[in-house]
């Protein structure tokens, strides 16, 4: 049977100025061991076995970034591991990162 798509949020919301902080809430079904954070190549994530039941039908997982860089600025994604395999992946979110001028940090792959 097919696992059913994770959805990833922002917390509170997509556009960062340089220095603030974000949480990226990644949500599944309910019995997820592990959600994955990816960045936009599949080599740089970061794993949370620290999931929470939200609803009968439901789980979740945040990831804080505590101060947002410039290199935080890009596209994130969720996976997850249910059942001895992965998910398919979420949307992508895209993270924008404001500096203090008020011109945006670019995102490393678009340099």
């Amino acid at each position: 049977e097919d696992l059913p798509r994770p959805s990833i949020s922002a917390e509170p919301g997509t556009v960062v100025p340089l220095g603030g902080h974000v949480t990226f809430v990644c949500r599944g079904p309910v019995g997820v061991q592990t959600f994955r954070l990816e960045r936009e190549s599949r080599s740089r994530y970061r794993d949370s076995e620290d999931v929470s039941q939200t609803s009968p039908s439901e789980s979740e997982a945040s990831f804080r970034i505590d101060s947002v860089s410039e290199g935080h600025a890009g596209s994130y994604r969720c996976v997850y591991y249910k059942a001895h395999k992965w998910s398919e992946e979420s949307d992508y979110l895209e993270l924008l990162v404001k500096r203090e001028d008020g011109t945006w940090a670019l995102p490393q792959s678009q340099l």
